[in-house]
């Protein structure tokens, strides 16, 4: 009966992960300073009063900060093969150091991809922002309003282009790559999906899903007013 007691308590294990941290301190009552016949302090003639503490600095609440790394590969949104680039450190702890992606910028590596570096010169700079912008462009179902009560209806980048707005997202006209009538009364069938390309910059681009929403014109006008009176008061 006592082993069937003891048996589930065996089961419970203790972890303990040790952790390397620095906590910087200051006496709150600073203590008198040392007689010139006294080496050291004699710690039984003084109160508790005096061992109390102030914490100045605890390392383990410290942020991370950004460290910079040597690339080994290409990483999208982060950089190419050879380039130093500036990361946050828990991407760099999780992310790129642990599979060797990238690698501490010490001589001897920024030396072993010299060559690297050197072709990274002619090569065009794209901002990191750009693969999150694309990537958020490919999930996203665009909704297009278009008021199908005209008689003659058709998408054009104007339409495109209000309808990005309406998701946060600017851009002009001349980056929508559409053919002027290409979806029109004739062409289109309600509720089905059509691509538009999208150039985010010279060299990239995405192709966005898009669907017609019918709205009624003037629907859609009172609920702009609308929007607007609350916006003032």
């Amino acid at each position: 009966m006592f082993r069937t007691f003891v048996r589930p308590l065996q089961s419970i294990r203790i972890v303990h992960i040790p952790v390397r941290t620095t906590v910087i301190v200051e006496r709150i009552h600073p203590l008198t300073k040392l007689r010139p016949w006294e080496n050291i302090y004699d710690y039984s003639k003084y109160k508790y009063t005096d061992f109390q503490y102030r914490i100045v600095r605890d390392t383990d609440t410290d942020k991370w900060g950004n460290i910079d790394v040597i690339l080994t590969e290409y990483v999208e949104g982060v950089g190419y093969k050879g380039e130093i680039v500036n990361v946050p450190r828990e991407m760099a702890y999780t992310e790129l150091l642990p599979v060797q992606l990238a690698l501490y910028p010490t001589p001897e590596n920024v030396a072993l991809f010299e060559e690297e570096r050197k072709l990274l010169v002619d090569r065009p700079q794209i901002s990191p922002f750009v693969a999150k912008c694309r990537d958020y462009l490919k999930t996203v179902v665009l909704q297009i309003p278009i008021n199908l009560k005209l008689k003659d209806w058709s998408v054009t980048k104007d339409n495109i282009r209000i309808a990005l707005r309406r998701i946060n997202v600017m851009c002009e006209e001349d980056a929508i790559l559409l053919e002027d009538g290409a979806i029109n009364q004739d062409t289109y069938k309600l509720g089905e999906e059509f691509n538009v390309i999208l150039k985010i910059n010279p060299l990239v681009d995405v192709s966005i899903r898009c669907v017609i929403a019918p709205v009624d014109k003037a629907k859609l006008w009172d609920e702009y007013q609308l929007s607007k009176r609350r916006s003032k008061t």
